[in-house]
């Protein structure tokens, strides 16, 4: 058995304290995973701190982790951290991080062996030039410092495929609040359809409007809805669209919303959208998935793994296709439910359970 004792990192530039990170962290520390978690001072969502102090689990908050300064500063922080506690590896999830930690691997290279263990979450994969740029730089330190690289999709892996003997396939998991105990069937009385996302350049809401309104308009339909959840320097743009295609009462945009109200929605839905040029993952491709929704999407993150059209979903590349799509499942509307079974009958793929499985198993924790 191992006795490797793990650091890991709950928090991300700008955020904070995660909620998925602190889920994460949660299901590695039931599994049995001896850990010790480090996180900025801010938090995500109130409360996280105390959810990971409720669950047993030794929380260091480092003031200024997150801000990317102070680097010599906080390199004798961590440090210290690893020697007291004696770390034998840490999980990383950006590249400041993942520089911190190199630093002290080479200062104690002679007198305490560490394992670095890199999750991919990004790489401005929404810019084409700037993803090239950031793959060749997150690449080469990968090579230099990284011993398991985690990647949560086929995506990622084929995009980092020089460092194939490094990567280690985990997806992420969906909070167990998604796991209902009870399938729910959809409603079939017209299209009732859903996508929460920033409103920001690579999402693709303007697609979606503007797909929905041509659907709208050649079918006539009477009953169909668009839910737009999230906020983002786009939202009034896209409010706007909908009104210059006349279908602003048809279209609905709650705002900012709490992942329990994002839940409900999707219930409340039949169909989730993701438009999105690019997902390392997508938490908005999987979360409807388990719910027993069913899931049109680009071919992006996790989707052309999990979705076969007709089986699970649609996948489409362009508004022709989705607005093809909306009038195949409303010429019949008994597919949704039949893709909604299928769905949450493969739901446990995404539990903390069996992602935590992996991760002990790859990363030899257990």
């Amino acid at each position: 058995m191992s006795n490797k004792k793990l650091l890991y990192f709950a928090s991300d530039y700008k955020i904070g304290l995660s909620s998925l990170l602190t889920d994460q962290l949660i299901s590695l520390h039931a599994s049995g995973v001896d850990v010790v978690a480090v996180a900025g001072e801010k938090e995500q969502e109130k409360g996280l701190a105390k959810v990971i102090a409720d669950n047993g689990i030794r929380l260091v908050r480092i003031e200024g982790l997150d801000e990317h300064s102070n680097f010599s500063k906080l390199v004798k922080i961590l440090q210290s951290i690893i020697i007291q506690q004696k770390i034998s590896i840490i999980h990383v999830q950006n590249n400041w991080q993942l520089g911190l930690v190199a630093m002290i691997k080479s200062k104690l290279c002679l007198k305490h062996k560490l394992e670095i263990a890199y999750t991919i979450h990004g790489f401005r994969h929404n810019s084409t030039v700037k993803s090239r740029i950031a793959q060749v730089i997150i690449g080469t330190a990968l090579f230099m410092f990284a011993d398991h690289v985690i990647c949560m999709t086929d995506y990622l892996r084929k995009k980092f495929r020089l460092l194939s003997y490094k990567i280690e396939m985990i997806p992420l998991g969906i909070n167990d609040e998604y796991f209902i105990s009870e399938y729910i069937p959809p409603i079939t009385d017209g299209l009732h359809l859903i996508f929460p996302a920033q409103f920001r350049e690579g999402k693709n809401q303007d697609l979606i409007i503007r797909s929905f309104a041509k659907f709208i308009y050649e079918s006539k339909d009477m009953k169909s809805t668009l839910t737009l959840p999230g906020n983002g320097d786009l939202m009034e743009r896209m409010k706007q669209l909908a009104k210059d295609l006349g279908i602003a009462q048809r279209v609905f945009f709650p705002g900012f919303i709490s992942k329990k109200d994002v839940k409900r929605l999707y219930l409340e839905s039949n169909a989730a959208i993701v438009a999105s040029n690019s997902e390392t993952f997508g938490q908005s491709i999987v979360e409807p998935y388990v719910l027993g929704r069913c899931v049109i999407s680009t071919p992006v993150g996790i989707a052309p793994e999990i979705i076969n059209d007709e089986e699970n979903g649609f996948i489409f590349k362009n508004e022709g296709d989705l607005v093809n799509i909306f009038k195949r499942i409303s010429a019949n509307p008994s597919i949704l439910g039949t893709i909604g079974k299928n769905n949450y009958g493969r739901r446990n793929t995404f539990t903390w359970l069996n992602v935590s499985g992996k991760y002990n198993k790859s990363l030899n924790l257990k």
